[in-house]
């Protein structure tokens, strides 16, 4: 039998200003998809229920670990879009009868994002409220790791009346940007890292590297879930609007504080970074300068971040935290 191909309908020719709707209502329904997506991920790969407490600060929800005691408080700032729970080993090895306040930023953890950064201008501000709401009493020895140390300079210099001492663990420098090569070239790569960390989060693929592998040392039981609000899409996003911020406006607001004698300043630093970066040591170093009450101590071994994670290091870091409340 013989078959007839069959010719195509035919079309109806569209105008230029026809077709051109079609595009943009197209180009609207892929917007309004990535927008829904982008607000699932947003809420998505929260863990189940905070390990501390919930408070109210700004309107927003941060979570809070709290450990009761008598003052000083000792309150613990970590590095970037790292959750409380990384001071678990920290907590755990203060004397007994120390007053201590952990918590998540803004985004960071189980702590719900704020409308914009957290700029050096609000921090003190916002620090004060969150542990207004913690219950805590005044004065504070505040422990900052990482970009955590150019948080709490920015704190002592706009409250000293309430600042009782600072602890440095393995903190970021005002100047370390333009005065250590290693440092820029390790800033840069970092951000490259935040980036493909929240790629993927995106694409739902599991975190690895030397920090998702330090995370393991923590306790059992804050182990899993400090994974999981540190690497999930909000609390990364979080983290790269902070790794912005640290450079453009932390460094600089913490490079005003010249000195904080004569309050004890205590310095810990990480041997593996001690050991890469020549210019590290003599940045440590002036840490310690801020007061003539100081003492310093170089881990053998310590990683940035299993400094804190490892409980052996973060004994280290409690009896840095010891010195300072007895030397105050």
């Amino acid at each position: 039998m013989n078959t007839c191909p069959v010719a195509p309908a035919a079309v109806p020719s569209r105008s230029r200003s026809g077709a051109f709707q079609d595009r943009l209502m197209a180009g609207a329904l892929v917007a309004t998809a990535a927008g829904v997506v982008v607000t699932e991920l947003r809420n998505s790969g929260t863990p189940p229920a905070p390990p501390g407490r919930i408070v109210r600060v700004g309107g927003r929800a941060l979570h809070v670990l709290e450990r009761p005691g008598r003052a000083p408080t000792v309150v613990l700032e970590s590095g970037l879009g790292t959750p409380a729970t990384v001071w678990s080993w920290v907590l755990e090895q203060l004397r007994e009868g120390t007053c201590a306040v952990a918590y998540d930023r803004p985004g960071i953890g189980w702590s719900a994002a704020g409308r914009s950064g957290l700029d050096g201008a609000r921090y003190p501000d916002h620090l004060l409220e969150v542990l207004r709401r913690s219950g805590a009493r005044a004065p504070f020895v505040l422990v900052g790791h990482s970009v955590g140390g150019l948080l709490i300079r920015i704190f002592a210099q706009r409250c000293p009346e309430l600042t009782a001492g600072l602890v440095f663990v393995d903190s970021a420098h005002p100047e370390q940007c333009r005065r250590s090569a290693r440092q820029r070239a390790g800033l840069a790569l970092f951000g490259q890292s935040l980036d493909r960390m929240v790629t993927r989060s995106v694409l739902g693929l599991p975190e690895q590297g030397a920090v998702a592998e330090d995370l393991l040392l923590l306790p059992a039981e804050v182990r899993a879930a400090t994974k999981r609000a540190m690497f999930r899409f909000s609390s990364l996003l979080a983290a790269r609007g902070e790794f912005g911020l640290s450079r453009a406006d932390w460094s600089g607001r913490a490079a005003v504080l010249a000195s904080v004698a004569p309050c004890p300043v205590a310095v810990v630093s990480a041997g593996v970074t001690y050991g890469r970066d020549p210019a590290y040591g003599g940045l440590q170093c002036e840490l310690g300068a801020l007061s003539s009450v100081s003492w310093s101590q170089v881990v053998a071994g310590a990683g940035h971040v299993s400094l804190l994670t490892d409980r052996w290091h973060a004994a280290r870091v409690a009896e840095a935290v010891h010195w300072v409340i007895d030397h105050g």
